[in-house]
């Protein structure tokens, strides 16, 4: 089963549920819900046209960090 199978499923079960709800409130965020699994299922189907995938990023590049060199006296110098 594709993911947008998947989440079309989701959708059909929030749909069922929010028509069982009594609570408004309950049946309004269900219905969001649904509506919200309906469009993952339409951007599921865009991905797989365009062959979409995803490539975690490298790592940040940690700076480099410089000393600073101090002169030192020349050890002929010193009393």
């Amino acid at each position: 089963m594709s993911s947008s199978e998947e989440y079309r499923r989701y959708a059909a079960d929030c749909l069922r549920l929010s028509e069982q709800a009594a609570d408004p409130t309950s049946k309004a965020a269900l219905l969001e819900v649904a509506r919200c699994w309906h469009t993952l299922a339409e951007q599921a189907d865009r991905n797989r046209l365009n062959d979409i995938v995803y490539e975690t990023p490298p790592p940040p590049k940690q700076p480099i960090l410089l000393q600073q060199q101090q002169i030192q006296p020349d050890k002929d110098d010193t009393p």
